[in-house]
């Protein structure tokens, strides 16, 4: 693909005629501050709100999943973002932020990142650090780093949408978005959007109902050399779905409702204050103080199987996330700069669980299970980017984390015999995480060579950790080793990354970047076992021994007639495997090796533009099984290659914005969940078709 876009770059360019292209894109992860995206160091990929706005998603996940390098792996709850081969531990290895702001959660087996809680439309551009990022932004950046960057609005203004959509013959969705930019002086800008939604899924029995609320106050002060934000938003939904499908269910009907009744109610308010000052032209400072909380409630059974019910109504998970970021960077020489700062986090983490099953006149299992954990860390950091002359770079820096974990789980089983000669049974199994503490270290450097006015290549080096969540800290016996609780001797994961990056930009139209990337992990954390079997639960979590990850991304970009025709194109290629120990050898589960995508934009004039999108994700392998006793992992089956087409067009008129477009062409079938073993499978979306009407002013 990488060949036959240079080749049509070099049969289709017309040599007199210069392309205006913007290589001026600003970003800010690859610093912590705003910088021009020509002068990192790292590969940054940009998605701005254009391309957000103007393809017709619905959502931030259906938008990342046709972005190159980013795939999506459900383990159960639902689907968090993967980069670079992570499988199911990608929650707690790609690090999502939302300006700047941590949003991922602790708990590794249950966790899912809250994506259904940010509003597309507030979204300014997304930035995309495939791999690492441990020095500026600390554990859990072993994918990679997306940091959502939103709007803030500084003039008056209006907008309205209405956004409409269904799938083949039934399934409905829409949505009414209103948005009210302030401007009071010249000091303060204020900044308000609500949006409603309600969604009929492609699975019958789904349905997706709630709204977002957002609020900013912007001050300016001293010329702006002060700046000071204070934001406010607020999300509540009320899912509705009908669990997993059989193999012969979702073969022979995707959109049937599966074995249960699953009613989930999500609410998540967040309030931030960011402030910044330049002290001069060198000297810049910022701080962030945020609190988010994140409550998911079980209405109905999770999992409905065999006669057991998981997480039933009063089931449930709460998040509370806090804390505070402090950084300032100096420029201390034309192009060279110095970054260091402080940073605080708490989580505090709560579970509930009740399971209940039960074999008619026999007897009846009543389970409930409460969980409180928190990890609390402080870290201290240093970036620093040197400038030699005008072709040589070289950054590197530090990270210290210091982990204090602590928490407590209380398990009461209620046994109750119809045989009136058996008495019930009645045992309550406190048990108190022991205190545990890690001090962690992280450490880059990168040199970076520019070869011309617009290329550059780097060779990356990074050495960094994991560090285990509070609910890894606990394991449980099978009820043959007694059915006890005990502390899980973990150690944080290691892993070195080796990355060489290079960009270019030819001809005045053709934009591209290629990285190769080769990571090794030790002491990777790792589960077994079985929380809702019949005969007594049980999960060990321990470190395994080595896995490695290598791969390659391209990332090609031509721009023709005045820039009216934009054509783009992606690979990524990732080998992950288990590479020491009992299962040396294994594919890391649900890890597409190829992922490639290919788009055309056109504006046939300044009214109406329209567009075609290619997706294709190669076969993974499904989670299976793993043997009790020896940890080894069977059972794993393919989960099969899909293919997505979409299309749309726009039409702008003065203020006036029509969108319309169909997802998924061809509807082709493929699933967001599979496990053979349990015979479990979730259907992906259909064919699906979207209306939408924008009104700015």
């Amino acid at each position: 693909m990488a060949f036959l876009a240079l080749l049509s770059s070099g049969l289709f360019a017309d040599q007199n005629q210069t392309v205006s292209y913007n290589l001026g894109e600003t970003v800010i992860s690859a610093s912590g501050f705003e910088q021009d995206a020509d002068s990192n160091l790292r590969n940054v990929i940009v998605i701005s709100s254009k391309d957000l706005q103007d393809k017709g998603y619905i959502s931030l996940e259906q938008a990342l999943e046709r972005v190159s390098g980013i795939s999506f792996v459900n383990f159960g709850l639902g689907r968090n973002i993967d980069m670079r081969g992570q499988g199911s531990k990608s929650n707690v290895s790609v690090k999502v932020m939302v300006d700047g702001r941590p949003i991922n959660v602790l708990d590794n087996s249950h966790g899912v990142t809250p994506l259904d809680g940010i509003n597309l439309s507030t979204v300014e551009r997304i930035e995309i650090i495939p791999g690492g990022g441990s020095v500026l932004y600390g554990n859990g950046t072993r994918g990679g780093v997306i940091n959502i960057i939103t709007k803030k609005e500084k003039q008056d203004g209006f907008e309205v949408a209405l956004n409409g959509g269904g799938y083949d013959k039934r399934g409905m969705f829409g949505d009414i978005d209103l948005g009210i930019d302030k401007n009071i002086n010249e000091n303060l800008s204020l900044n308000f959007d609500i949006k409603g939604f309600n969604e009929q899924g492609f699975q019958d029995g789904y349905s997706q109902k709630g709204f977002y609320a957002n609020a900013k106050a912007l001050f300016d002060f001293n010329d702006e050399a002060s700046k000071l934000g204070l934001s406010l938003s607020y999300f509540d939904t009320k899912n509705t779905s009908t669990g997993y499908l059989t193999k012969e269910q979702i073969e022979s009907d995707p959109r049937q409702k599966g074995s249960g009744d699953n009613i989930t109610n999500i609410t998540r308010p967040e309030v931030s204050l960011d402030f910044s000052h330049k002290f001069s032209d060198q000297f810049e400072f910022m701080a962030k103080a945020f609190y988010q909380y994140q409550e998911i409630r079980y209405e109905k059974d999770v999992t409905s199987m065999a006669g057991i019910n998981a997480y039933q109504d009063g089931s449930g998970f709460e998040d509370i996330l806090s804390g505070v970021n402090l950084k300032a960077k100096f420029d201390y020489l034309d192009n060279s700069y110095l970054v260091f700062g402080y940073d605080f986090l708490n989580h505090d983490a709560k579970r509930k669980s009740i399971t209940y099953y039960s074999i008619p006149q026999v007897f009846s299992h009543h389970m409930d299970t409460t969980v409180n954990l928190n990890k609390q860390s402080h870290s201290v950091f240093l970036l620093d980017s040197h400038s030699f002359n005008d072709f040589f770079y070289l950054s590197g820096g530090a990270r210290m984390e210091y982990a204090k974990y602590k928490g407590d789980r209380l398990y009461i089983n209620n046994m109750d015999f119809s045989n009136p000669a058996t008495p019930d049974t009645f045992e309550s199994l406190p048990f108190t995480i022991e205190d545990k503490d890690t001090l962690n270290y992280a450490f880059e450097i990168t040199p970076n060579v520019k070869f011309s006015d617009t290329g550059s290549v780097y060779l990356k080096f990074e050495s960094s950790f994991v560090s285990p969540t509070p609910a890894q800290l606990v394991s449980k016996n099978a009820p043959s080793a007694g059915g006890n609780y005990y502390t899980s001797n973990l150690v944080p994961e290691k892993y070195q990354t080796y990355e060489l990056g290079i960009k270019d930009f030819w001809w005045d139209f053709h934009k591209w970047q290629i990285n190769f990337f080769y990571t090794q992990s030790k002491d990777e954390i790792s589960y077994l076992g079985n929380p809702h079997a019949t005969g007594g639960s049980f999960w060990h979590y321990y470190n395994i021994d080595k896995t490695r990850r290598y791969g390659a991304e391209v990332i090609l970009e031509q721009s023709f007639i005045d820039d009216r025709l934009v054509t783009k194109q992606s690979l990524s290629y990732i080998d992950a495997k288990i590479s020491g120990g009992i299962n040396k050898g294994k594919l890391i589960p649900y890890v597409s090796r190829v992922k490639s995508t290919a788009s055309v934009d056109f504006s046939f004039n300044k009214y109406l533009s329209s567009f075609v999108n290619l997706t294709y994700f190669s076969r993974s392998k499904d989670s299976g099984s793993v043997n009790d006793s020896t940890g080894k992992m069977v059972g794993n089956a393919w989960i099969r290659d899909y293919f997505l087409t979409d299309l749309g067009a726009t039409f702008k008129y003065d203020n006036l914005q029509v969108l319309a477009g169909i997802k998924n062409l061809f509807d082709k079938k493929y699933y967001t969940y599979q496990n053979s073993i349990s015979d479990q499978y979730l259907p992906g979306n259909g064919r699906s078709y979207y209306l939408q009407f924008k009104y700015k002013y």
